[in-house]
């Protein structure tokens, strides 16, 4: 599965925090971390392309 830089690197930061806070297997903790850095990069895409589109309107008028 590809991963940008930026999210891969995420993803190895929650799941080193899930690997010392919760008792988890290490596959289970990159897959949960994995998860949970997707959602953050979409969320992260979604606020700037909202923005952008913000920008436009405010443009055009």
């Amino acid at each position: 599965m590809y991963l940008s830089p930026t999210t891969r690197e995420k993803a190895v930061t929650i799941a080193q925090e899930l690997l010392r806070a919760d008792n988890i297997s290490p596959r289970e903790a990159v897959s949960k971390a994995i998860l949970i850095a997707k959602n953050w990069a979409v969320t992260k895409v979604n606020r700037r392309v909202w923005k952008k589109l913000k920008a436009n309107d405010g443009e055009a008028i």
